[in-house]
């Protein structure tokens, strides 16, 4: 398996990003109403990073994050086909994400189960779950 990781693409093609969500069981399986479609990407195109995971042309993985560069930076939507788990790939999407704010305190914005795997990455102490 040849994964490539992409840091500059925060435009990702809605459809396989939406597909992604869905296998990974967060929005029902529907297609996006129009008024949906027009915010899904916001959020991605305004985070401060973006990474992509990529078998040849097939998205199989994406992170976002929230950050002021300096002091903190919020983990968002890491998201892996199921099909591709067990690969090391949200390990090294959250690797990258923690390489890009060395100095910056990490925290994460997630479903429980996302922050189980986060956790068990080893994070230091300093970097924790945000309680919103």
């Amino acid at each position: 398996m040849n994964i490539t990781y992409n840091d500059k693409l925060k435009d990702l093609p809605i459809e396989p990003l939406h597909a992604l969500f869905v296998a990974v069981g967060w929005p029902p399986d529907e297609p996006l109403p129009d008024e949906l479609r027009k915010g899904f990407m916001q959020s991605w195109l305004h985070s401060t990073l973006v990474i992509s995971a990529w078998d040849g042309e097939n998205l199989v993985g994406a992170v976002r994050v929230l950050s002021d560069t300096i002091f903190r930076s919020i983990i968002y939507d890491l998201l892996v086909d199921p099909e591709y788990h067990g690969n090391g790939i949200g390990s090294e999407l959250v690797r990258r994400c923690k390489a890009h704010f060395l100095d910056s305190e990490c925290w994460w914005d997630v479903t429980e189960k996302t922050a189980r795997f986060i956790r068990s990455l080893d994070f230091p102490k300093h970097q924790r779950q945000a309680n919103f």
